[in-house]
């Protein structure tokens, strides 16, 4: 085969792999989020729990239907009931002498088929329904508040994670610099142009930055592994180009008073105590079932015969409570008591919200106001660098003081890239306090 038969058949080769193998693509990170929510405990219980409340809501539906049981039984009377006859004389002198006949059965048989049908309750069983209705809510309510919380976990382990690869990244910037100095400082020192002393000081350095960098590699791995345990993604293969959003104090606290779950949780409790007096007061009218009965047995209905036979029966009910020491208005006061102290739980829960958002925004304010200062010293390190270096040529400034202006741009550095992941992470912390889930931007 001719050379450029060769290079060809290598090119249609090159081409067919590069089409036929997967294109690395970034997980984005509401991806992420999606799942690791769905492999949160909490979550995937409170799920669990939520099918529990939908079928004893189901149950409660069909309490108010009738019920179709069946049964049998037997019986068994040591002796059986006499009739006695006394002598009975017609006219005088014609006596007719009495008897006796046994009647019932010692061994007695029964075999059932029964229906019962309520009627009126006093809305007992639809209130009841309608409770378990709001049991459900809350459980949803509670599925999204786990959902918040796994996520807002999983975002400030994402920018934790960040942070950290920043600082790592910095500081093997800083060590590179500082080799590439030391190289330069050993070529000075072998033309006798500056003093051994130079030479250990930046050696000590970079030791010591060393040091830093093992530390530092350590926190990045445990975080690597912590974001894989909530989400189950490397998170290397997560977008870098994700952020958190937040708006002002008065919408963000707006929002936290109607869209909490823990606030729709409150209310919709105050709607169960609204349901359970009213069930209450249901008690107190009359209860009206109804029933019917398809019974075959032996004796049956006839005694005396003491055969099997087949008979129906069947009836309403009805039950009504007259006195009970006044209880049904005690338990009224009960559930208004809880009604009240839901009330004065709702009203702390606004003061305490209000004051953490307004700590959460003051924090995000801050970081803001020094995160513009930290950028300006950042630049001004490294002027400062350059200016150093060129005065370490010409002598006029000790290798000390250069490693210095390094070291202080390291620094600043770090302190840029804290205060962006802290800035995000307040961000995370003020919609989480608010209730915010956002899967998609």
């Amino acid at each position: 085969m001719k050379k450029k038969e060769i290079c060809s058949f290598l090119f249609v080769l090159f081409l067919i792999g590069f089409f036929l193998l997967p294109l690395s693509a970034e997980v984005p990170m509401e991806q992420a989020i999606r799942d690791g929510i769905k492999l949160n405990k909490t979550y995937r219980n409170h799920v669990v729990e939520t099918r529990s409340l939908e079928l004893t809501k189901k149950n409660a539906r069909m309490r108010r239907w009738f019920n179709l049981n069946s049964g049998a039984s037997y019986l068994y009377k040591s002796d059986q009931m006499e009739i006695s006859f006394p002598d009975m004389s017609p006219v005088p002198g014609v006596v007719i002498p009495g008897s006796s006949m046994l009647v019932g059965a010692k061994h007695n048989y029964d075999i059932k088929l029964s229906l019962t049908q309520p009627i009126f309750t006093g809305n007992i069983l639809a209130s009841a329904a309608k409770l378990e209705s709001l049991k459900l809510a809350v459980e949803e309510n509670r599925v999204r508040l786990s959902r918040i919380e796994a996520a807002s976990e999983i975002k400030r382990s994402y920018f934790n994670y960040r942070l950290l690869r920043n600082r790592l990244n910095s500081l093997h910037i800083l060590i590179k610099q500082l080799q590439l100095h030391y190289r330069k400082l050993q070529d000075y020192f072998r033309e006798e142009l500056i003093r051994k002393s130079d030479l250990l000081e930046t050696e000590a350095k970079i030791r010591e930055q060393e040091l830093s960098l093992r530390d530092l590699q350590n926190l990045v791995e445990n975080e690597k592994i912590y974001f894989k345990t909530l989400c189950g993604y490397d998170i290397d293969e997560v977008e870098t180009g994700y952020f958190e959003k937040s708006g002002d104090f008065d919408r963000a606290f707006a929002e936290f008073k109607t869209a909490h779950p823990v606030f729709k949780t409150l209310d919709e409790q105050v709607k169960g105590f609204h349901i359970r007096e009213k069930i209450v007061n249901g008690a107190y009218l009359p209860q009206v079932g109804g029933f019917a009965e398809i019974h075959y047995g032996k004796p049956g209905i006839d005694f005396f015969q003491n055969e099997w036979s087949l008979y129906f029966q069947g009836g309403i009910s009805i039950d009504l409570k007259i006195f009970d020491w006044n209880k049904r208005k005690r338990d009224v006061q009960i559930i208004r008591c809880s009604m009240e102290k839901i009330e004065n739980e709702r009203a702390d829960l606004i003061k305490e919200g209000e004051r953490r958002l307004k700590q959460l925004f003051s924090a995000r304010t801050s970081a803001e106001s020094k995160l513009e200062t930290v950028k300006k010293l950042v630049r001004i390190a490294v002027e400062d660098i350059r200016l150093k270096k060129n005065l370490l040529k010409e002598q006029q400034i000790d290798n000390i003081d250069y490693l210095s202006a390094l070291t202080r741009k390291e620094r600043w550095e770090s302190m840029k890239n804290t205060i962006e992941a802290q800035l995000e992470i307040i961000k995370v912390n003020i919609n989480q306090l608010v209730g915010k889930f956002e899967e998609a931007r």
